[in-house]
């Protein structure tokens, strides 16, 4: 979770939760599987399991080096750099087989645990560990230090703060970590984290470690190296934790220490259980299914409403794109549990390795809402850009009163000349249709040939928090032209008219760009409303 300000980050990296925990995670994890020349973190490119989408294309070693240096830059915060951290990480791990030997160490440096000389996030320990740690659980082991800018508070309840006893807040750690446990792999059933062994002395257990990492983070997790066999790439990794050690103010501002410590917790074991059924699933995918997860574990604090103003103006964002977005896109995962239940989000997670297209998420989904009922992706992203639109109401999303409303990127007035909008795959934009009466209010869209689109018409009957919405919905998996409709329009206080481009055609994964090669983007949307009556 990245810096602290308006809205928390995953891996804190602007004032947003930017994934520097996952980043970090994935780093490894993706280095694990992009190198291909003999080294710490070995193998090829070719990814295992059923149905892998084969060998990746490697990056020159001119721009494997230039983008080494850009995440550099950006994670020293150097003057004059810009640029999304997230993806300049992930290329660094896209770049790992053509960077020279000391390139290499550069980013190893990015993967070691904070009892190690080198981490991830710059936050080794400045002390030796602490003679009482670890203390450990039947499931985690926390580790600390009794000195230096990374030793939590002494104070312990039996009078002992001269570091040879348990500390209070390590004791808080291990009771979080415990309720965490108890929802995520107990009552919503995520299978267990795959053994370390006896990495950071441990039974097998997973390892916290507490550090000074307020600065620039909340905390995170990662993969630990070496998981690979020669030959053969292992999707299914296991990691450890790395948790602020104390959440002061001064640090997070606006938050209260223990809700950072308990959402922080949650979302970051997520990961680790992640990595656990499949470590290459998209980001987008993985970050809203953590934030997600937060919810669950602790719903009254409600950590996810951060990111949602952030969602509702960047409509025309893709919902699969590695962007700023993918916080806010925890609602994706709240709207399939509404219709098909948590374990749908599960099912993703544990089917996704077995799938002939490794790591696309949206085949992963797919899957799971396949096994659930008469739809698929496509046709529910349709179905969920038109539940958005009233999303206030409360009548899909349990705590929709408490998001802000849509935007809305025109007017679509009745009569007038059709409008033309270009639309991205899994992106919608609406349209605010003014009226007061006539018996029926009518949509007509053209959408090209052989891409999934939709178009919805809804109208909410009362107010915003307590209204009613009607709807009608047009989906056509190739294309063509739509139309929807609603009767007596003078009844509603709002209609707004949804164009959907719920296409997921790809072509590959881009060594480039680091997504998949989407087919449908720009896609020509045309629309024009009519007024009978």
């Amino acid at each position: 979770m990245s810096a602290p300000g308006p809205e928390k980050a995953d891996c804190r990296l602007e004032p947003v939760k930017a994934p520097r925990a996952l980043i970090a995670a994935f780093l490894l994890l993706a280095a694990i599987c992009a190198a291909s020349a003999p080294s710490a973190l070995g193998g090829g490119h070719a990814v295992g399991g059923r149905g892998a989408f084969g060998v990746r294309p490697a990056i020159p070693a001119p721009a494997a080096e230039r983008v080494l240096r850009h995440a550099e830059r950006l994670s020293a915060g150097a003057p004059g750099a810009r640029g999304d951290m997230t993806l300049a990480l992930l290329r660094v791990v896209h770049a790992y087989d053509s960077l020279d030997a000391v390139a290499r160490h550069r980013a190893d440096v990015l993967f070691a645990r904070p009892s190690n000389p080198h981490d991830p996030e710059g936050s080794a320990w400045s002390a030796p560990e602490a003679a009482a740690s670890p203390s450990c659980t039947p499931q985690f082991c926390v580790h600390w230090v009794a000195r230096g800018r990374d030793a939590p508070s002494l104070r312990d309840s039996n009078g002992r703060a001269d570091g040879d006893g348990v500390p209070d807040y390590v004791e808080l750690t291990e009771r979080v970590m415990t309720h965490v446990f108890a929802v995520e792999n107990g009552r919503l059933g995520w299978r267990g984290p795959l053994s370390d062994g006896r990495k950071g002395g441990s039974h097998g257990t997973t390892d916290v470690y507490l550090a000074d990492v307020g600065t620039s983070l909340f905390g995170y997790a990662a993969p630990d190296r070496g998981q690979q066999r020669r030959g053969q790439i292992k999707r299914s990794l296991f990691g450890y934790l790395v948790l602020d050690d104390d959440y002061k103010r001064s640090q997070f501002p606006g938050t209260k220490p223990a809700d950072d410590l308990k959402v922080t917790a949650a979302h970051e074991y997520n990961h680790i259980l992640q990595f656990s059924y499949d470590a290459f699933q998209d980001v987008w995918m993985a970050e809203s299914t953590a934030v997600w997860m937060e919810d669950h574990v602790y719903d009254g604090i409600n950590d996810y409403l951060r990111y949602m103003r952030r969602w509702t103006v960047r409509t025309r964002v893709p919902l699969t794109a590695s962007s700023i977005k993918i916080y806010g896109s925890a609602v994706w995962n709240h709207w399939l549990e509404r219709h098909y239940g948590a374990k749908t989000i599960r099912t993703a997670w544990a089917r996704g390795k077995h799938l002939r297209a490794a790591g696309f998420s949206v085949a992963s989904y797919g899957s799971a809402i396949r096994s659930a009922g008469p739809s698929d992706f496509e046709r529910d992203f349709a179905r969920f850009a038109r539940d958005v639109a009233e999303w206030r109401t409360d009548r899909v999303f349990r705590e929709g009163h408490r998001f802000p409303d849509a935007q809305r990127l025109g007017v679509l007035r009745p009569g007038a000349v059709p409008k033309l909008r270009r639309l991205g795959h899994t992106t919608f934009q609406m349209l605010r249709v003014p009226t007061s009466g006539g018996k029926a209010l009518s949509l007509r869209a053209s959408s090209p040939r052989g891409v999934a689109a939709g178009l919805a018409l809804v109208g909410r009957i009362g107010s915003a928090r307590h209204g009613r919405p009607v709807s009608s919905l047009s989906f056509r998996r190739r294309g063509g032209r739509l139309a929807v409709r609603l009767a007596h329009p003078g009844r509603f206080q709002r209609i707004t008219a949804i164009l959907i481009n719920a296409d997921t055609a790809q072509h590959g994964f881009s060594g480039q760009t680091l997504d998949w090669r989407y087919l449908h983007d720009h896609a020509r949307f045309r629309v024009g409303a009519r007024l009978s009556g």
